[in-house]
């Protein structure tokens, strides 16, 4: 089976549901367990008052922590930005699907077995080269705008280890209609990466690319290959 596109994104969704529903229970458990202790001691007169914060302390700190989880996590992903990404990722990763129907081409989502930096969103082959995108839903922050092409840039060098005589070439797409139309091209330290205002370009991008050749079979099939759920050892350079 094939990996989706999205379907990084979704499982850090799923992790940080389960852990932040798991510290929630914790909370109540010892707010509940902790409160009836309580309850017994002030009714017989036994222990200080300072015994309540062996209980309200805890318990404000599970919960305190659930809440924060739900919100945004120790690298400021907020849970509405990762489900937007996440449909982003579905969005984009179709239309790439639907732009490459010739054999010469293959595509893998959710890439970490070469990656770098996190995932790669889609790591495409065409007969001209390797392509290596990122998917964003809306528009990035200037503060964070810079980290994204780090991210890019690093994973375009990752790729390039990993088949040193292929083409690269990072790009940058978004899925919804920006308020400011993106340049062409970025640059970061050096590398420039291309970027595509709507996943309708990109598809325009990537069959003009289609066209050519260049490109062996056998990087077409390790592309596919890294692309499946249970993708092999790839830590040997692609040929």
């Amino acid at each position: 089976m094939r990996r989706d596109p999205g379907e990084w994104l979704e499982k850090r969704l799923l992790e940080r549901a389960f852990l932040a529903v798991l510290l929630a229970a914790l909370g109540l458990a010892w707010l509940c367990s902790g409160g009836l202790v309580l309850w017994l001691m002030h009714g017989t007169s036994i222990g200080p008052s300072w015994v309540d914060w062996i209980v309200w302390l805890p318990a404000a700190g599970f919960l305190a922590a659930a809440f924060y989880k739900l919100y945004r996590d120790k690298r400021g992903w907020r849970l509405s930005d990762m489900e937007k990404g996440t449909h982003a990722e579905k969005t984009i990763g179709q239309a790439i699907e639907f732009a490459l129907t010739r054999e010469s081409c293959a595509v893998a989502h959710g890439v970490q077995e070469i990656a770098r930096v996190g995932d790669i969103d889609h790591l495409v082959a065409t007969p001209r080269g390797l392509w290596v995108i990122e998917t964003k839903y809306g528009r990035v922050p200037k503060s964070e705008f810079r980290e994204v092409l780090r991210r890019i840039a690093s994973n375009v060098q990752a790729v390039r280890e990993w088949a040193p005589e292929t083409p690269v070439t990072g790009c940058l797409v978004f899925g919804s209609e920006q308020e400011k139309r993106p340049k062409a091209t970025y640059t970061h330290r050096g590398e420039k990466i291309r970027a595509f205002a709507d996943p309708t370009a990109l598809m325009r991008a990537l069959r003009k690319d289609a066209q050519g050749t260049g490109v062996s079979p056998k990087l077409v099939d390790q592309v596919w290959e890294l692309g499946k759920l249970e993708a092999p050892d790839q830590s040997v350079p692609a040929g």
